[in-house]
Formats: structure tokens, sequence, C-alpha cells
């Protein structure tokens, strides 16, 4: 009767949604054995809204998913509690009094259901996914259940497209003999997390390639939040400018002395050296595409000491356009 209940509910849902975030999905590899979704996978995904759940379980349309949910739904709203219970939801006492979701999470894997977590916990504002609570790991290790990341970039409206980025499973069944230590579990939890982002700088860096054709590099002088470029014989080297003791790069300055390439903020005469810089221009409508210069600095400022340096997915170009493009 609930997965009656459940598809009677999702089929309302998509009529409702389907104009408000329409989805185009990219994979991490086009290997297609990567592309099916495991029947009893524990998908995992960034958190921004409500409309997140609905959106993973219209996409995965042909699998009655379940979810973890937080128990303040059903303490605060009975009838919401029900609604939440009968769409999959299982509930997680916040103040971990109970670990019975746990078992319940077994219940639903043996079934050969997918698992919707949010290992961010709450809904994120930030610019990029946070740090991740590590259930979701023992859960997996113990099931056998292959964990599938999934990444969101929020994008909903009308008239506008989701895009998600759905990465290799990843395997953690090695572990089910193995009783995992604390340190263990924070590793394997840095370790996915890390694969994660890297899944989300491919998504971003995917959309900003879309945009290539509506911008052009000239030699004029930078305006706050600009991205410059140099010039250095086999590259070019990219970063965002704010003013003449400030500009934020990803690399370069630490390259230069050996080290790991971090984002750093260098002066405008550090960032040139001997080069004339190029100011990257959008005309007309298409400055549409470009953050506020608010958030562009924010965003900028907030990434001061990341590393996760890839020359394939996260460069210097890739941090630049993620930084100060709406993508």
């Amino acid at each position: 009767m609930k997965t009656i209940l459940y598809y009677l509910g999702l089929i309302h849902l998509f009529m409702v949604f389907t104009p408000f975030f329409k989805t185009k999905t990219y994979y991490e590899d086009d290997n297609k054995q990567n592309k099916k979704l495991d029947s009893g996978a524990i998908i995992i995904s960034n958190h921004r809204s409500w409309l997140d759940a609905i959106l993973i379980a219209i996409r995965f349309f042909f699998k009655r998913m379940h979810f973890l949910a937080a128990n303040w739904y059903k303490n605060r709203l009975k009838f919401f509690g029900f609604a939440v219970r009968t769409a999959g939801g299982i509930f997680v006492d916040t103040n971990g009094q109970s670990f019975d979701f746990i078992e319940k999470s077994k219940r639903v894997i043996n079934k050969n259901r997918p698992i919707l977590i949010f290992p961010e916990g709450d809904f994120k504002k930030e610019y990029e996914p946070q740090k991740f609570s590590a259930g979701y790991i023992m859960l997996a290790a113990k099931t056998g259940a292959k964990i599938v990341p999934v990444v969101s970039d929020f994008n909903y409206g009308f008239f506008k497209r989701v895009h998600l980025m759905v990465g290799n499973h990843i395997d953690l069944s090695c572990y089910k003999e193995e009783e995992l230590t604390k340190t263990k579990i924070k590793d394997i939890n840095e370790e996915i997390r890390n694969k994660f982002l890297m899944l989300f700088y491919q998504l971003k860096k995917k959309k900003a390639k879309r945009l290539e054709k509506k911008y052009r590099y000239d030699f004029i002088a930078p305006q706050k939040g600009a991205v410059i470029r140099i010039f250095m014989g086999s590259y070019y080297h990219y970063g965002v400018y704010f003013n003449n003791d400030e500009v934020i790069q990803f690399g370069l300055s630490d390259n230069r002395t050996g080290g790991t390439p971090l984002v750093n903020s260098v002066s405008f005469i550090e960032f040139c050296g001997d080069k004339i810089p190029e100011v990257r221009v959008f005309k007309g409508k298409n400055k549409r595409y470009l953050r506020r210069i608010e958030d562009v600095e924010k965003y900028a400022k907030s990434c001061i000491s990341q590393s996760n340096y890839c020359l394939a997915r996260n460069n210097c170009i890739d941090f630049a356009n993620r930084i100060t493009l709406n993508i």
C-alpha cells in the first residue's frame, strides 16, 4: 500500500515540478555499468532545500526510494511526519538518543531499495559542499551496499535546468567483517568527500565550458571581480582581480617555491611579474552569467588555503570560473 501511495505522490509531484526543474545528468565516465543504479545503493548528495529529495526521487523514478530525515518533522507536525514516512522517510534522532534508523535502513537495503542520504545534514547555503557526517559509511560497510555520489547544482526555476553529476560507485564491502575504528572511518569519510568535491568541480567545469564563446580577453584595465590571465610561454595562468594589492589565484606562487598548490592572495604586481595581463570581457546580455561582485569576493576569500589541485578538473581557470560565473 505504501508503495502505491509513494508512486501516486511521485507522479503528482512529477506533473507539478517538471516545469520547475528539468534535469540534465552527467556521469563521471561513460561506462554504461556506472550509469545503472544498484537496487540497494546508498545515494549521497549535497543539500540545499526540501526540493532536493524530490528531484532525485524523480530522476531515479523506477527505483522505490527511501531517505533519511530528521525527527524534527515527525515531532512538529504529525500529518507531515506521516507523509514523510509514507514517502519513504526513515527518521533519525538528531539528539543521538536512538540509533534504530540503522536497523530500519538495513531492512530497506535488504529489500534492494536505494536510500538517499544527505551527509551534510541540514540545508547548506555555502558555495561548496561542506563536511560530511560519517553515518553512511558504517551503513555501507555493514550491508555491502555501494555508495553512489550525486552532485546537484540546485538550479531550480522556470526556464532553468538542474544539472546532476553521478559518480562511479564506491564499494566498502571489504570492511564488512572488519571493526572500523574512528580514525579509519574519518579517513574513509575524508577520501569520499574529496571525491565528491572533485565531482562538484567536474560539474562546474562542464557548465563553464558552455560559456566559452560568450566572452573574450582584452588588454584593458581590470575591474574588481574580473578574471585576468598572463601567458606563461606554453599555458595561461588565471586569477581573480580585486585591487592592486589583492589578486586571488590557485597555485603559481606556491609552485614557484615547490610547495603544494593552494588558493592564495598576491599583489597585482606579484601576479603579473613582467607579463602584461589580459582581462576577460563579457558584452551585452552575456553579463547575466556573472556573479555579483560581493558574492565573487566572499566566495574567493572563503577558498583561501584550499588545495585539491587537479590539472584535469580543478586548475587555476576552473577555480576562476567557479568563483566568478553563475554556474
